[in-house]
């Protein structure tokens, strides 16, 4: 039989509000484990990818988190990047400078200014807003880092941290959220490294960042509510994520 992995995104796909996962979506998923290999893939932590597998009580295999800076297979890391020390400090520089809201991922904990009111979207991290979070951070290793611009500046705030970080990979992941990871960490280059376990790969997604995993995979679905731009670099669109099994089986 041909090995297949059904790799999907969370926020806003397996778990449309951000919240829970559709009992649809939960029995989908359950069914699906029969034929196939399942995977999540997100800016989020691998902690939080846990935390979805204990909702659901399914057992996920393959856990990309921080779009791609952590990548496990059964429990087995095959691949862990973090941001180097020194650009690490340049970039936590800039940001500050420019007040710039943000937050740093170390596995654990989402360490820096951002504040959220929507308790139900942070799991199972901490969100930490020390007096001083350049000291906090510089010490940890860091995976990603997530920064908040206003609505309307997101785009000429990204276009701007490019220029000044050309070496790090970073995108807009919504209309307030731009992620920067280290060089060549993507969702993408993620699906490249399963590919030598998997014949072949579907995924599924809403995101900016979910654009790369579609264009290395076999096969791509993207949720109807996505932007025209995301859509565009999919196969196939869909309402929810349980109507993957429209076609696949």
């Amino acid at each position: 039989m041909e090995k297949r992995l059904l790799l999907t995104d969370l926020d806003g796909t397996l778990v449309k509000d951000s919240k829970r996962v559709a009992k649809e979506d939960k029995d989908f998923f359950a069914s699906i484990k029969q034929n196939l290999q399942v995977g999540i893939a997100t800016g989020r932590s691998v902690k939080e990818i846990d935390y979805i597998e204990e909702q659901i009580q399914l057992p996920v295999d393959v856990k990309v988190g921080f779009n791609g800076g952590l990548v496990t297979i059964e429990g087995k890391i095959i691949q862990e990047k973090f941001i180097e020390t020194d650009v690490l400090e340049q970039l936590l520089r800039y940001i500050e400078t420019n007040n710039l809201v943000y937050d740093a991922l170390d596995g654990t904990s989402r360490i820096g200014t951002y504040q959220s009111e929507e308790k139900g979207r942070i799991w199972n991290v901490k969100l930490v807003n020390p007096k001083d979070p350049f000291a906090t951070i510089m010490p940890k290793k860091i995976y990603k880092i997530n920064i908040r611009p206003e609505e309307n500046r997101c785009d000429s705030v990204l276009e701007q941290i490019q220029k000044e970080f050309p070496q790090l990979s970073m995108c807009k992941s919504n209309s307030t959220r731009i992620e920067i990871t280290p060089p060549n960490v993507t969702k993408g280059k993620a699906v490249d490294i399963l590919r030598k376990e998997e014949a072949k790969i579907i995924t599924v997604g809403d995101s900016e960042n979910d654009i790369s995993m579609f264009q290395a995979s076999d096969q791509s679905f993207c949720l109807s509510h996505a932007s025209q731009e995301v859509q565009d670099q999919a196969d196939i669109i869909i309402d929810n994520f349980h109507e993957v099994g429209l076609y696949i089986s």
